[in-house]
């Protein structure tokens, strides 16, 4: 995709909608890997219809998992990470356009075990007026396709 505006010509709307999506998917992330989050199908099955049916997850090992797939993994590692800490830096809008927002960020994970960090390349499709079936408000952002590489892969902490 050719990059034709940079972040600073983005909307802080944008960007802070963008920001505050992909912090809270890994706030939710990290408490499920750790134990604390509500098991619940319902608090779960929230968390998936953040992603399209099509999602597709390139990890930094060069693996592609789609959404059914990830999901059926991440669901059985409740509490698979006790300790573990998800911080999100450096979010920037690359590209808007339409209902596509891509959008790039750093990922560094800390757990009693190991650290890592890896920078992710996320496309976003943009839905209505808000995100069905999860009681948020405004325009919804669904995770289509995330891309991440390593930054520094994991090791003892």
């Amino acid at each position: 995709m050719h990059n034709t505006q940079s972040d600073s010509a983005h909307t802080d709307g944008t960007r802070g909608q963008v920001e505050a999506e992909i912090v809270d998917q890994h706030r939710f992330i990290e408490a499920w890997l750790r134990g604390d989050a509500d098991r619940s199908a319902q608090a779960y099955g929230t968390f998936v219809a953040r992603h399209t049916p099509d999602f597709v997850l390139n990890g930094p090992g060069g693996d592609a998992t789609p959404r059914d797939g990830l999901m059926a993994g991440l669901e059985g590692a409740h509490g698979a990470m006790p300790g573990l800490v998800i911080e999100i830096r450096d979010v920037r809008v690359l590209e808007e356009r339409d209902n596509l927002i891509v959008a790039v960020y750093e990922e560094h994970q800390t757990s009693p075990a190991e650290r890592s960090t890896r920078r992710s390349t996320v496309v976003f499709v943009r839905e209505g007026t808000g995100r069905e079936g999860t009681g948020q408000q405004g325009a919804g952002l669904r995770w289509r396709h995330l891309h991440e590489t390593w930054i520094e892969s994991p090791h003892p902490a």
